[in-house]
């Protein structure tokens, strides 16, 4: 019996390294396009906070309840801090100071914030800074890293709309420029 040499060959080093580096090129331009873990990771961050924030206003809705605070205006002491309240839900006054603000969201929120005029001091102070419409009696909650990039139409914030009626407040979750 006689063996024929059928002549089969696998790849030279030199065509498995050129092979390694063209699908190296590829992963470095292609992967950033399909995976932005910093924009999911703040986007997924904003929905826990809107979260949080509903859960927390359904206790200070609770607490105002049982306090009797639940219809027209009034005030509840929740975590140590006077909350206002318009039908037992917090009633943002645009004309209280950035400060005042971040200490009546960090009562019934609990999150690791700062004022504006604080983070404007010290952009490492906190990953969140309160913000507020004045006009519109708003608050509203940016990462701090983003602070040079707020303004009226950048759209990574979270927004809490005081309630109007007897319905409960409205919170907007924005996350397009994340």
């Amino acid at each position: 019996m006689t063996l024929i040499s059928t002549g089969k060959r696998g790849f030279t080093l030199i065509e498995m390294v050129v092979v390694i580096i063209v699908l190296g090129i590829l992963a470095v331009i292609a992967l950033p396009k399909f995976v932005d873990l910093k924009t999911d990771t703040k986007v997924a961050t904003l929905d826990g906070i809107a979260a949080a924030m509903k859960s927390g206003l359904d206790l200070v809705h609770s607490k105002a309840v049982i306090e009797g605070e639940s219809n027209g205006f009034g005030s509840i002491v929740h975590a140590g801090v006077s909350i206002p309240l318009y039908n037992g839900y917090p009633a943002v006054d645009g004309n209280d100071s950035f400060d005042e603000l971040n200490r009546q969201v960090r009562a019934w929120l609990d999150i690791d914030s700062v004022s504006l005029t604080t983070i404007q001091q010290d952009p490492h102070a906190a990953p969140f800074f309160i913000d507020k419409s004045t006009a519109n009696n708003h608050i509203y909650i940016f990462f701090s890293e983003d602070l040079n990039d707020k303004s009226v139409s950048f759209n990574c914030h979270i927004r809490y709309e005081n309630p109007i009626g007897s319905t409960q407040p409205v919170i907007t979750v924005k996350h397009s420029d994340c």
